[in-house]
């Protein structure tokens, strides 16, 4: 299939140079094949739109004519490239975000705040879900994460790897003890999960010899989101096993106590920024993500 804008482009600077010569150095080629590719255009065309001599060609009224109309379609695919370019480097526009309920409420909408402090011209879309979002279908720009990501043809950026905490409210140990030991946890009431009964294996390590130790946690009380979990551990309902972006803030002014500190196996959730795998990122979507790397 020929290129016709092409041939078109290559045409319009054959007439505005005055020499086929000049036309191949605009486009890396040899004046031969700029000549070739006019006699194609004329075979195809069935007129003849340049007439040669020697050292100069000039128009036939067809090739006036022909020329005339490349030239308007050469400037009007010129623009058109120029506005999407403009447009794709314009830090505006609607971003819309998914991301999980204790990240975005904890961590993301607060900066949510202040990005748009920062960036006027933006506008987001911010939707709460712990079900995983196909990005192409809900037309989402970038969906935050917790946990190990699936391979896919999708592009991440990791944001955050929080620690994991056991933790407990100081009225739940006040009626119940503190655990000391991983085993000490089946004489306790723990929250787990109950639609990713993966998170509810707790990892520990032994201070005594550094031996890892698991135990498979099983709860009165199953939970099917991390702030859900939260809010019952806050009302002394049992003990969680949570990140220290979700309670960091309650851990600071005492409305939950870390646990098992000594058997502590440094555990962390990592956080990630997934979007779509395009050659060219937009604008608005690499401000965003550049900024929370920054901001977290």
């Amino acid at each position: 299939m020929q290129n016709r804008a092409l041939e078109m482009e290559v045409f319009v600077t054959l007439v505005d140079a005055g020499s086929f010569s000049a036309a191949a150095r605009a486009f890396s080629m040899s004046p031969s094949a700029v000549s070739k590719l006019v006699t194609r255009l004329e075979k195809r065309l069935g007129v003849q739109l340049v007439v040669r001599s020697t050292r100069s060609f000039r128009l036939t009224s067809e090739g006036t004519e022909f020329y005339d109309t490349s030239r308007a379609i050469v400037q009007e695919i010129a623009e058109a490239e120029a506005k999407i370019a403009r447009k794709a480097e314009a830090v505006g526009g609607l971003l819309k975000v998914s991301t999980n309920l204790p990240f975005g409420m904890h961590v993301l909408s607060p900066l949510i705040v202040r990005f748009l402090d920062e960036n006027p011209g933006m506008r987001i879309d911010l939707e709460f879900s712990d079900e995983p979002v196909d990005l192409i279908v809900e037309k989402t720009d970038i969906a935050i994460r917790t946990g190990l990501l699936r391979d896919s043809s999708l592009r991440s950026r990791r944001l955050l790897d929080s620690p994991r905490h056991i933790v407990a409210s100081p009225d739940y140990l006040a009626r119940f003890g503190e655990p000391m030991r991983p085993e000490d946890l089946r004489q306790h009431a723990c929250l787990t999960f109950g639609a990713r009964p993966h998170l509810n294996t707790w990892q520990f390590k032994d201070p005594s010899d550094g031996a890892s130790v698991h135990a498979d946690i099983v709860g009165r009380l199953l939970v099917n989101n991390g702030e859900s979990m939260r809010l019952f551990a806050l009302a002394g309902a049992g003990i969680a096993r949570l990140s220290e972006f979700h309670v960091g803030r309650d851990l600071a002014e005492g409305r939950l106590i870390r646990l098992l500190e000594k058997w502590d196996a440094g555990e962390f959730e990592p956080i990630s920024a997934i979007y779509s795998a395009q050659t060219h990122v937009p604008q608005r979507i690499r401000r965003f993500l550049d900024f929370l790397a920054r901001a977290i």
